[in-house]
């Protein structure tokens, strides 16, 4: 007989610390937030698959969610000295050639310009990294097994790898394979708990939260169900050893996600007092898909299992033991980038003509010269002068020629590569540099200035524009993504450097009760970025704005302006 279950509770509270952990160690215990619910006898610790609710609850057909279509531009923050921005290239016939045009307006109390910080310095700040964007199907396509189907192909791949040697086409195509499949079961859950937890926002629907949160735990368990049968299928199979190490990190890293999913929308419904007024043990049975796959993963050993009594070594084991797996099946997403200087046959090129016009002239003065070769003293002074002047011609042709070469070349030319599957998918021209205002475009500085009072306010708060911009040629057409997606990470330590300290004192009198007060207020600096993404043949795209909010210590917030 089943060990007996206690009465649910919605909220067990945090157990009491063990006396033998010091004060550290307490707050790094596991505090119990909810408890799952399993139907049937609530007295006997039941293992009923969460699809058996469908039984008790009726139809719970979800309708599908849909995410925000936004535009091709995602702006967050990922740290406090990191700004982060995320663009899509789509893969296929249309729109192969896009152009990303950015200016930051800088406050030049951050004394960044020219002299401060250099080409290198900006690219060393503004770090690119190209993935793949994952499909987004409805979740609930992904438990299909029909031909097509994503299932499908994973066990079509695995079928194929039987008796295939190590590091074969076929082995290769049976973990990734394996790989997207849990990129997939991440990304597409996501999206559909995202829909579930949009209708907590407002007026809420009870009937409607109930048959779409139950929906999703039975989607999660179908899916799950599925990818544990083709999985367990191919176990037996002559297999090589990496694809057999890849069959047990998948399956423990796509139960990871589902547990996590689940968790994280069980806690979202519990803290809703609405919900919880509505559907008392909602929360709880949608916590009940979440012990469903930690008990999965205890079954097969892998070593991703919490515990209620885990030490903190134990929780920094399970993140790093999470962390490691996510970073293995993601790894399929990810391109690598070749960079070169844009120019540096022509820089080289150049620099060799600014030193054979300088050779030149001073070869021309010493022959000009020989008739003085009887006054020693005479001829060594113009040998020196023609020296000098030789060596500082040479410097301002490079100087010009420097100029003339930014003006008309790309920085820096990228190729991008699936490295796995060894072919090039597209190329990138990037510049970036500082622009004075009369050179930024009008409609740019028509967003600027939208948010100023007067053109005075200009010579108030000087700024200086940084300028970054690429040009983006895709040649790939792959029917298993739908697009590229560029993470931009942006350091804004170093502009930060030179900033005020963070909290000022402010003196203030109020006419009303005729007291003077005191405040603290925090020192803040705006840094208004005007962006867009265009087509090749959309030279009038509209330009986007955002506020950038940043003091001493790191980035406050982003603000949408238009």
């Amino acid at each position: 007989m089943a060990n007996p279950l206690p009465s649910p509770s919605t909220r067990p509270g945090p157990a009491p610390p063990d006396p033998d952990d010091d004060e550290k160690g307490a707050r790094w215990k596991p505090k119990a937030q909810l408890r799952a619910l399993f139907p049937g006898n609530r007295g006997e610790r039941e293992q009923a698959p969460v699809s058996d609710w469908a039984s008790l609850f009726g139809d719970l057909t979800r309708s599908p969610s849909t995410a925000d279509a936004g535009e091709a531009v995602e702006w967050r923050i990922h740290d406090k000295t990191h700004l982060e921005f995320a663009i899509d290239y789509p893969l296929g016939k249309e729109g192969k050639k896009r152009v990303w045009e950015a200016y930051f307006f800088v406050p030049e109390s951050f004394r960044i310009h020219e002299a401060t910080y250099s080409k290198k310095a900006i690219y060393e700040d503004l770090q690119s990294y190209i993935r793949y964007a994952v499909p987004e199907p409805p979740f609930e396509e992904l438990g299909k097994t029909s031909e097509g189907s994503f299932l499908h192909r994973v066990d079509n791949a695995l079928v194929k790898a039987v008796g295939a040697p190590a590091g074969s086409v076929e082995v290769r195509d049976a973990t990734r394979e394996l790989r997207l499949w849990v990129c997939l079961v991440r990304a597409c859950g996501l999206v559909a708990m995202r829909g579930v937890e949009q209708q907590l926002k407002g007026p809420i629907e009870p009937e409607r939260i109930r048959r779409e949160s139950l929906g999703f735990a039975i989607s999660c368990n179908e899916v799950s169900r599925r990818f544990h049968a083709v999985v367990d299928k191919r176990r037996g199979d002559n297999l090589a050893d990496e694809v057999r190490f890849a069959l047990d990190w998948c399956d423990e890293a796509s139960s990871i996600a589902v547990e996590t999913l689940c968790a994280d929308l069980a806690l979202r419904l519990e803290n809703d007092a609405r919900v919880e007024a509505a559907h008392p043990d909602l929360a709880e049975h949608v916590a009940a898909a979440a012990v469903a796959e930690a008990r999965h993963r205890e079954e097969k050993g892998f070593d991703s299992v919490g515990r209620a009594g885990a030490s903190e070594r134990d929780i920094e084991h399970l993140e790093f033991r999470r962390h490691v797996l996510k970073r293995f099946t993601a790894s399929v997403l990810w391109l690598s980038l070749e960079v070169r200087e844009g120019a540096l046959w022509v820089v080289h090129v150049l620099y060799a003509v600014a030193a054979m016009l300088a050779m030149a002239f001073a070869v021309v003065a010493a022959l000009n010269m020989t008739h003085l070769s009887d006054n020693v003293f005479r001829y060594a002074l113009l040998v020196v002068l023609a020296y000098a002047v030789k060596d500082r011609m040479k410097a301002v042709l490079q100087e010009v020629f420097n100029k003339w070469i930014s003006k008309r070349f790309p920085d820096r030319l990228w190729v991008i590569r699936d490295q796995e599957r060894k072919e090039s998918l597209g190329f990138v021209r990037e510049r970036a540099g500082f622009v004075p205002f009369k050179q930024v475009p009008e409609g740019v500085l028509a967003k600027r200035r939208l948010t100023r009072e007067h053109s005075l306010e200009e010579s108030a708060r000087p700024e200086r524009v940084l300028w970054h911009t690429k040009e983006v040629a895709i040649e790939a057409e792959d029917s298993t993504f739908p697009m590229l997606t560029e993470i931009f990470r942006l350091n804004v330590d170093h502009w930060l450097s030179h900033t005020d300290d963070p909290k000022r004192r402010v003196l203030f009198a109020d006419p009303g009760d005729e007291s003077i007060y005191a405040a603290i207020a925090r020192r803040v600096y705006n840094v208004s970025v005007v962006y867009r993404m265009r087509g090749e043949n959309e030279p009038d795209a509209p330009w986007h704005r955002i506020r950038v909010v940043v003091s001493r210590k790191g980035i406050l917030r982003i603000e949408p302006i238009c």
